[in-house]
C-alpha cells in the first residue's frame, strides 16, 4: 500500500509490535500489508514441519513394516509380505507426500519473501533518487549486510537489467535501479552491471567477483541456518 508520509507504494516491516515503511521509517498501520520480515514465513516455517513430519512418518512407518512383517513371519511368510509389504507401501506414500509437500510450500514462502524484499529495494532506491548499497538495504528490511548484498547481486545478474551494480568514487559498492531513477545518473562511475560496461575492465571483474563472493558467503550461511 501506499505510504501516507512519502507517498510511494512501499511495504512495511515490523519492529515489536509496530510497523514501519521500508522507503522513508515512517510508522505504518500493521494492517497496511504483509511486513517485508514476514512475508513467507507462514509458508516456510509450515513447509519445513511438514518435511520433519513426512520424514519421521517415512522412517517410522519402515521400521514398523520390517518388525510386525518379522513377527508374522514366524507365523505366515504369506501373511508378512502382505501385512509388511502394505505398511512398507503407506509409509512410503504419506512420507513423500508431507516431504513434497512441505518442499513446495517452503519454496513458495521463499519466493513471498523474495519478492517481499525486491518490493523493498524498488521502495529504498526510489527514495534515494534510484540507488541504494547493501547497508541501506540492509537496515531497511532488516538483514545482514552480506544478505542484503547478495540479494542485490542477485538482481543486477537477471538479463533484463532493472538492477545494475557501479562503484563510486570512493569504493562504494552502489546498485542503481533504472525502473525507480526518474533521470539519468551521470559521474565518473565504473559500471559492473548487466548490459553495456564502459570504463576499467579489471576494476569492473574485481568489484562483480566480490560482490558474487559475498553472495555465495550469505547463501552458504542460510544453507546452514535451514
Amino acid at each position: 500500500m501506499r505510504c501516507p508520509n512519502c507517498r510511494q507504494e512501499a511495504p512495511t516491516i515490523a519492529r515489536g509490535a509496530r510497523a514501519y515503511c521500508t522507503a522513508c521509517g515512517a510508522p505504518r498501520s500493521l494492517l497496511d500489508d504483509t511486513p517485508v520480515n514476514v512475508a513467507g514465513q507462514p509458508s516456510k516455517i509450515g513447509g519445513g514441519v511438514a518435511s520433519v513430519v513426512g520424514w519421521v512418518v517415512l522412517i517410522t512407518g519402515l521400521l514398523l513394516a520390517l518388525t510386525v512383517g518379522g513377527l508374522l513371519s514366524f507365523l505366515s511368510p504369506a501373511a508378512a509380505g502382505i501385512v509388511g509389504g502394505f505398511l512398507a507401501a503407506m509409509s512410503l506414500l504419506f512420507g513423500l507426500v508431507f516431504i513434497l509437500g512441505g518442499r513446495m510450500l517452503w519454496k513458495t514462502g521463499k519466493e513471498r519473501q523474495q519478492g517481499a524484499h525486491e518490493q523493498a529495494v524498488f521502495a529504498v532506491a526510489k527514495r534515494n533518487a534510484g540507488s541504494v548499497t547493501p547497508a541501506e538495504l540492509a537496515r531497511a528490511v532488516n538483514l545482514t549486510e552480506a544478505e542484503a548484498d547478495a540479494l542485490l547481486t542477485q538482481m543486477a545478474k537477471r538479463p533484463e537489467g532493472h538492477v545494475t551494480l557501479e562503484v563510486d568514487d570512493d569504493g562504494t559498492l552502489r546498485y542503481y535501479v533504472r525502473d525507480a531513477a526518474g533521470h539519468r545518473f551521470a559521474g565518473p562511475r565504473v559500471r559492473v552491471g548487466t548490459g553495456a560496461r564502459v570504463g576499467s575492465s579489471a576494476a569492473e571483474e574485481e568489484a562483480l567477483a566480490e560482490a558474487e563472493m559475498r553472495e555465495e558467503e550469505a547463501h552458504a550461511r542460510a544453507e546452514r541456518r535451514r
